[in-house]
């Protein structure tokens, strides 16, 4: 079987895409019988990456306004691959309006990742645009998708909402579960609080730092780290409330990746996700496969950090975070890393690539050849 992974942009800014995207290629590659390519668009300020997602990737340069990412030979690549089945990434791009004039023409059978960007908070992000798109060729791409993946039941939930019925396969993102070392900052004077995404507006930062100006002073041992690409200018604007907020002991040591973002996991002894809005939240899993007890949101579909006592799942809010983070803070060195044990348990169980890899095969075999449905598929 030929699966083609059709995303947008083959570079790091792809954010979580850019880690969990050629992942589950690898994990797809590893099965016997399945060939997989990866089409998607070439970062202007990183040419090269494209080159780490795996063997077979077809990077495709763009023009015009970046944020459409219009790359004409999609189409053509598409074509000529002729996959027995495509799974599109995300939305609102050129890469769905090319895929569904390619369909028109082959009408071969499709999945839609969509990749956490039907969530109602971030579909009131630039709305118009979205509408506009909608009307242009989204909407009829996601109503002729055979099928439609999920990371979590919540996802599929915001599917409904938006109107589409097809099948939901629930598929959630792996974590590649790293060695286990002790921590890398073992000696050091001063406990880490990690926050490790993207820098925007979606991931709830302000909350973090009014949270801190609450807390730093009760708590003297501990530093937070605020680490990650800034998109839309919005760590210069963290910085300034930092500053208006007299905050100490904050540090931006801005993007992370491969090594560093190891160093940093392996450094902290604490993960915080503010989040307004995940579809999976794919840091905190690498954050639990790290060890590391987890405060998140019911934004993000991780009521599993309670239910196994690896981390804690709250509404966002001042008063609730403030609260979490002061107990978190405030427990024993071995709680934690009891909590941590849990947690590195739950991820080797639940969430290694090789079974995401088996589950989604299944899927596309079922999309290309009918037969029985999986037993992740939802139909209702």
């Amino acid at each position: 079987m030929k699966v083609a992974l059709l995303t947008a942009t083959l570079s790091p800014a792809a954010g979580g895409l850019a880690t969990s995207v050629p992942a589950t290629a690898a994990a797809l590659a590893e099965l016997p019988g399945c060939e997989v390519h990866i089409v998607g668009t070439e970062d202007t300020a990183a040419p090269e990456a494209w080159r780490t997602w795996g063997r077979h990737v077809h990077s495709h340069r763009t023009y015009g306004p970046a944020a459409f990412k219009f790359a004409p030979s999609i189409g053509r690549t598409l074509r000529d691959l002729g996959a027995d089945v495509t799974d599109v990434q995300g939305l609102w791009v050129h890469s769905s309006l090319a895929h569904l004039g390619y369909q028109r023409s082959r009408g071969r059978p499709y999945l839609i990742t969509p990749r956490g960007m039907l969530d109602p908070w971030a579909l009131k992000r630039s709305w118009w645009k979205k509408r506009a798109a909608a009307w242009w060729f989204e909407d009829a791409h996601l109503h002729g998708a055979m099928c439609l993946r999920a990371t979590a039941i919540m996802e599929a939930h915001h599917f409904r909402s938006y109107g589409l019925r097809q099948p939901i396969a629930i598929v959630p993102n792996g974590v590649d579960l790293p060695a286990l070392m002790s921590r890398t900052n073992a000696g050091d004077r001063r406990k880490r609080l990690l926050f490790l995404s993207r820098i925007h507006p979606k991931k709830g930062i302000p909350f973090l730092l009014r949270a801190w100006a609450a807390l730093h002073r009760r708590h003297p041992d501990w530093e937070l780290v605020i680490a990650g690409p800034e998109e839309i200018g919005h760590q210069r604007a963290m910085q300034v409330l930092a500053k208006e907020l007299a905050l100490p002991r904050v540090m931006w040591p801005g993007p992370a990746h491969g090594q560093e973002k190891d160093a940093l996991y392996r450094s902290a002894d604490l993960f915080v996700l503010p989040t307004h809005a995940e579809n999976f939240g794919l840091v905190i899993a690498e954050a639990l496969s790290y060890r590391i007890p987890v405060i998140t949101t019911t934004n993000a579909p991780w009521a599993g950090v309670h239910e196994h006592d690896c981390g804690w799942w709250i509404d966002l809010a001042d008063g609730p975070l403030i609260e979490t983070l002061h107990l978190a803070l405030g427990l024993q060195d071995a709680t934690r890393t009891s909590m941590g044990a849990r947690g590195r348990a739950w991820m080797e169980r639940d969430f290694a690539w090789a079974a995401v890899g088996r589950q989604m095969l299944e899927v596309y075999h079922w999309a290309a050849a009918g037969g029985a449905r999986p037993s992740c598929v939802l139909v209702d």
